[in-house]
Parts: C-alpha cells; sequence; structure tokens
C-alpha cells in the first residue's frame, strides 16, 4: 500500500499537476495530460473532494438504479483506502486539502466521514451548478495573488450545496433505504435475543449493514426523523421496561444483561430516559 504525506508526490504518481501549496490543490484533470488510469491502492493524509465525468465502473462509488450515471461526487478522507480501475481518462475538477486547513477555518460536514461507495450522484441541475463552483474554486486557485480566505469561503459554500444534495439522494433513494431502515430495526429487535453482548451501538449496526457510520447515521435520520442512537437507546429502553416488569432479577443484574458495565450507569440512563429510576419504575408497575 502507497501512502502519501504531501501533495506533490501524491500528484506526481496518478499524473496531475504539481500545486502551488503544500496544504491545499486545486486540480481540473482536462489540464492533466497523463492521468494513472490502475492503481491497487494508496492512502493520503488529506482529504480529496473530486467530481467526475465519464467515469467507468461506478458500481465501486455506488451507483444504484434511482441514481443518474452522467455525472458523480466523492470524498476520500485520510487514511482512507483509494484505489480504481478505468478504461479511459475521466474529466472534473478535484480538491486536495489537509485536514490542518479545515480545523483552521472551522469547516466539518458529516459527509467528509463517508466511504468511497457512497458517492453522490448528481442531477443535470446540480451537475451545472456544482460544476460552476468548481470552476470558480479553479481561477481563484490559478491567480498568482489568491486569497486563501476566499478559497476556502468558496469550498464551504461548495460543501453546503453537496449537504443539499445528499438529501435529495436520501429523498430519490427512498425505496432501497427504507429497506435498510427496516434491516436495521430488525438487526436491532434481533440484538439481545441472539445473545449479543454489551450494549448495541451505532457502529454496529453501520458495521452490518456494509455503511459507515456518518452516512448510515443520516439517511436514518432522514428517514426517520430519529437519529440511530436516539432508536437505539428507545430499544434500550423497551428492554429494560419488560425485564423490570417479568423478571425476578435485581436492577443490578438487568443492567449487566443489558450491556452496562456499572449499575450506576444503568440507573442513570433509564432515569435519564423516562424521569424515574428503575426501582421506582418496578414498584409503580407492581402495585397497579
Amino acid at each position: 500500500m502507497i501512502h502519501f504525506d504531501n501533495i506533490k508526490e501524491y500528484n506526481r504518481f496518478i499524473g496531475y499537476n504539481d500545486p502551488k501549496k503544500d496544504l491545499i490543490d486545486v486540480v481540473k484533470y482536462n489540464d492533466c495530460e497523463s492521468i494513472r488510469l490502475l492503481c491497487d491502492g494508496l492512502t493520503s493524509d488529506f482529504y480529496m473532494m473530486a467530481f467526475k465525468r465519464n467515469m467507468t465502473d461506478l458500481n465501486w462509488f455506488g451507483n444504484t438504479e434511482y441514481d443518474t450515471t452522467s455525472a458523480f461526487l466523492y470524498f476520500i478522507k485520510p487514511k482512507q483506502i483509494h484505489k480504481w480501475n478505468v478504461d479511459k481518462r475521466w474529466e472534473g475538477y478535484q480538491i486536495l486539502i489537509s485536514p490542518i486547513l479545515l480545523q483552521e477555518y472551522n469547516i466539518d460536514f458529516s459527509f467528509f466521514q463517508y466511504n468511497i461507495k457512497e458517492a453522490l450522484f448528481l442531477t443535470n441541475d446540480e451537475q451545472n451548478r456544482i460544476e460552476n463552483l468548481y470552476e470558480q474554486i479553479f481561477e481563484e486557485y490559478q491567480k498568482d495573488n489568491y486569497d486563501m480566505a476566499l478559497l476556502l469561503a468558496y469550498c464551504n459554500l461548495i460543501f453546503t450545496y453537496i449537504g443539499k444534495c445528499y438529501k435529495r439522494q436520501f429523498e430519490t433513494r427512498q425505496p432501497l433505504y427504507n429497506k435498510l431502515v427496516t434491516e436495521f430495526k430488525k438487526l436491532l429487535s434481533d440484538y439481545y435475543s441472539n445473545g449479543q453482548q454489551g450494549m448495541p451501538n451505532v457502529h454496529y449496526f453501520s458495521d452490518k449493514l456494509h455503511l459507515s457510520s456518518n452516512y448510515f447515521g443520516d439517511l436514518i435520520k432522514f428517514n426517520t426523523g430519529k437519529t440511530p442512537s436516539e432508536i437505539i437507546q428507545d430499544k434500550i429502553i423497551s428492554e429494560a421496561k419488560k425485564h423490570l416488569e417479568i423478571s425476578n432479577k435485581t436492577v443490578a443484574e438487568i443492567g449487566y444483561d443489558l450491556g452496562f458495565d456499572y449499575p450506576t450507569y444503568f440507573t442513570r440512563f433509564f432515569k435519564k430516559q423516562t424521569g424515574i429510576t428503575p426501582t421506582k419504575y418496578r414498584e409503580n408497575k407492581a402495585s397497579r
């Protein structure tokens, strides 16, 4: 596996032009004479935001029957493996940017942590808007005296628009995602009955559904109005109430069965969610 800690070596390996700065680069693919069409895998210390047209092997990027095939956009986070094998060179733009700059300008979006296969597939209108924004960023970057603050403001604008486009993709893929929501709830329902150890968590279910935690969280929230954590908490409370009502086990034993390391954690969690302690809940039920 090849790893790159600087943009210049990264660009030279793939066939892009040398960057103007160490912490950010904006590439227009059509300006690059020879782009590497095959790579078995590489990683870098940077974020990459790529807008591409005429790319083959779209299944690798998560294209579905609900999407267009004209243009798409995807993100690579630091240390994430990126590989490709295509028949012809692609068109479009990319931004390669250090996490240092994003932190300095307080830029952070959920989709920065999406996987490659969770790409955004654009409608024609979205493609035109995205391409215009990338062109503006590229033109500013080409200036000898370009303004870094303006460049990052353009980036922030395009990221905000991308977030809006992802919400549209969640909506148009709703038949597909309704199935994922149903599968998530089934996995959650079966979690304790299948003898799983420990507290259920978002990563466990996103991994089962082969999605990044952020993408999983965003699509669940979009389709249900609740975050996965909120749905998991609801399930834990439901299980806790059931055991408190029908089991002879102590509150501590029930807490351990539900995955809490300490009885006090279970009591605090239960009271925060319901307004009363597990003991008080059991007493109330017994007196009815």
